[in-house]
């Protein structure tokens, strides 16, 4: 099993965690209407430290995942490709621009998010644009603030899987 194909399958195993957290706190720890998306967040910090395949599957999982919880009655596929391809956008960059940057995952996972969310209102519009933008900038806010001991988490735990593959 190569090395990438290692952290995809433990950042799922994390997404696993991740969707048990949004499903349990996520509401309770809201401000003004506004939800961390926590899956969102481990899956753009988590694509930072794949390529842009890798950062796909994982997008692509996060997005299953959500969607499993939110039960959206439409845009169930909008919120998969959204989150693909900003997956794939992350590990894209992580691939060819960066790697594994605490001072660039703030500004990536906002970038992110925003990107991720103007996705999926292409594909599946919604009909209360104003509350859709406050939404948007509130939740890239509120994952912004929780890369930081995400990345943290993450790069502990991907640095334990590459020991595992040298020893």
């Amino acid at each position: 099993m190569t090395p990438e194909t290692k952290k995809v399958i433990w950042l799922s195993v994390c997404l696993l965690f991740a969707i048990t957290l949004q499903s349990t706190f996520a509401d309770s720890i809201q401000i003004q209407g506004v939800k961390p998306d926590i899956i969102l967040t481990l899956a753009l910090v988590g694509a930072m430290f794949c390529d842009g395949n890798g950062g796909a599957l994982l997008g692509f999982i996060a997005g299953l995942f959500f969607a499993a919880i939110a039960s959206p009655p439409a845009g169930f596929g909008a919120i998969i490709i959204s989150r693909t391809l900003g997956g794939f956008g992350v590990g894209w960059l992580g691939e060819h621009l960066f790697r594994e940057n605490l001072k660039l995952a703030i500004p990536i996972v906002m970038g992110g998010t925003i990107l991720t969310e103007a996705l999926f209102f292409v594909i599946a519009p919604q009909a209360n644009i104003p509350l859709w933008i406050r939404h948007t900038l509130g939740n890239s806010l509120y994952n912004a603030v929780l890369t930081i001991p995400v990345y943290l988490l993450l790069k502990r735990l991907i640095g334990r899987v590459s020991e595992f593959e040298y020893s």
